[in-house]
């Protein structure tokens, strides 16, 4: 197929991480990443690691609902809501007018999964969790791939912002024997553990957009509840189960891959929304 037609952010700007983005280094082969900074003009400024001394400020006010953004104005939508994106110093992440879900624009994350200078681009949004809410993007994969690794498009982690953060939950594509399909795993007191929740007997569709939303009742005792959904349909669930232990955390929507059987991966992103259930 042709080469869907991408447009750059911009120059990324270096920036070190707090302790929050370097535990994906444990969970997901994180490294260093770098803030991606728009080429347009936004009301509200991205957040800056250089006016924060080289690290990022935790945002620590409640996440509302409900929210969304089809990147129509780029970023500004994401600016607004003081979250970031970041990526690897060898990935990317760009504005694309071709493949979208809905509207003109959508992002393109291209990622190298046998560099580990290149293995993660994401967006992040960060703060006080709702109790409830459904956690929602389309996703659009133009090629199958063989996954060896880790090939994640959501991830959940959250703690003490100033000391210690924990891994909470993926969503990540494993191969079946009918094709990709998107699981869901808990990490919550079972590091370095990753138990399956339950495996979806559908596969994602190639070269089609698919909807991804992942409910969660949020419980640091035995009466959470988690579902994720494709494309309306159910394809993982758990209940009665301790689902998080914080109410501060981030959400992290994009592609990551460590072990794939082609040289890169592009994943396009569109109309990422939290919402009530």
């Amino acid at each position: 197929m042709p080469r869907p037609d991408v447009r750059t952010l911009g120059r990324a700007r270096s920036a070190k991480r707090v302790g929050v983005v370097l535990s994906l280094c444990v969970a997901a082969g994180a490294c260093e990443p770098k803030l991606v900074v728009g080429s347009w003009s936004c009301p509200t400024p991205a957040r800056s690691a250089e006016a924060d001394g080289g690290m990022l400020t935790p945002v620590t006010d409640p996440i509302l609902i409900p929210w969304s953004t089809g990147f129509e104005t780029g970023l500004c939508d994401w600016d607004r809501a003081q979250g970031f994106c970041y990526s690897d110093p060898g990935a990317t992440i760009e504005l694309a007018s071709s493949p979208t879900h809905d509207g003109k624009k959508s992002l393109a994350f291209t990622v190298t999964p046998g560099d580990t200078a290149a293995r993660q681009a994401r967006c992040v949004r960060e703060g006080m969790l709702p109790e409830e809410a459904v956690y929602g993007a389309w996703y659009y994969v133009p090629e199958f791939a063989t996954n060896s690794g880790n090939w994640n498009l959501m991830h959940f982690q959250g703690g003490d912002p100033g000391a210690s953060i924990g891994n909470w939950w993926d969503v990540s594509l494993v191969n079946a024997s009918h094709g990709l399909v998107a699981q869901a795993v808990n990490y919550v007191g079972q590091q370095p553990q990753r138990p399956l929740v339950y495996k979806s007997s559908s596969e994602i569709p190639i070269a089609q957009w698919f909807h991804l939303e992942f409910r969660w009742r949020r419980a640091a005792d035995a009466t959470g509840e988690i579902e994720l959904l494709q494309d309306g349909q159910r394809v993982a669930y758990a209940s009665e189960i301790a689902t998080d232990d914080a109410d501060w955390g981030q959400w992290y929507v994009g592609n990551l891959a460590t072990a794939l059987d082609q040289p890169d991966s592009t994943v396009y992103v569109d109309d990422v929304s939290i919402r009530a259930p």
